[in-house]
């Protein structure tokens, strides 16, 4: 499925654009099947990568496109496929891909920040986007993504390391620049229903609240990089589930 003009246009104004209903049921119903044997999952067995809570409980998986059919299927999805390379301009391989879980009451926060604020140091440049598929209703009240509209255009701000808030390191903004910059009323809760599907820009700031809902938030989010972006040599090279050096091309 092509976008309208209108969505184009609107990408390019807010640095995000949600597209309803773009997962039909049966697939949302496969995706869905796979999702308790993922979490349940071993790390050792499967291949993949979990980050987990301070309860334990699991936070993230990272590369199910790359062990499992059913994910690798969705990165490959043409109504998914086709607005990302018309955005980025060229083909693209997956930087990486993961399952984001906020389990009912336990989920916590995910700080401001914009993506390439700290992919810019595995070596690249800007020439990527991510696509949020949602798994789950997404609501206030569970965690929803929250979007400042129009922060893309502000090119990367710098980020400091967060070690503290949550059981997993976070690169973030600094208070004194999101008070500097961001009013009440650029941001945009990105709520919405399982099958929805949420583009948006690197440098979109971003970020999301503690679930304080009976219901679960998941999502899997695909991060697609041009083909000619690939990282440069970098210091201490981040592991290939989370800066993937398979350079296929998706088809």
């Amino acid at each position: 499925m092509n976008w309208t003009a209108a969505a184009y246009e609107q990408y390019q104004r807010d640095g995000f654009y949600i597209q309803r209903g773009l997962l039909k049921t049966e697939e949302l119903d496969l995706i869905q099947g796979q999702i308790d044997m993922l979490v349940q999952g071993d790390d050792a067995v499967d291949g993949m990568h979990r980050e987990r809570e301070k309860s334990g409980a699991v936070r993230q998986i990272y590369a199910a496109h790359e062990q499992n059919e059913t994910f690798a299927d969705v990165v490959r999805n043409p109504s998914i496929l086709n607005p990302v390379q018309h955005i980025i301009g060229n083909d693209v391989y997956i930087w990486h891909s993961k399952i984001n879980v906020k389990d009912a009451f336990e989920g916590t926060v995910w700080l401001w920040h914009q993506d390439y604020g700290y992919w810019m140091y595995d070596g690249v440049q800007p020439q990527m986007m991510s696509v949020m598929v949602f798994l789950d209703q997404s609501t206030i009240n569970n965690g929803c993504l929250m979007g400042i509209a129009g922060s893309h255009k502000w090119g990367r701000i710098e980020h400091y390391s967060d070690e503290v808030t949550t059981s997993y390191k976070q690169w973030c903004v600094t208070p004194g620049e999101l008070k500097s910059r961001v009013r009440e009323e650029d941001i945009t809760h990105l709520t919405g229903n399982p099958g929805d599907v949420l583009f948006f820009d690197c440098n979109l700031v971003h970020g999301s609240s503690h679930n304080m809902s009976p219901l679960p938030r998941k999502t899997f989010i695909i991060c697609y990089n041009s083909i000619a972006n690939k990282p440069i040599a970098v210091e201490n090279p981040r592991p290939d589930w989370v800066v993937s050096r398979h350079f296929e091309v998706v088809s």
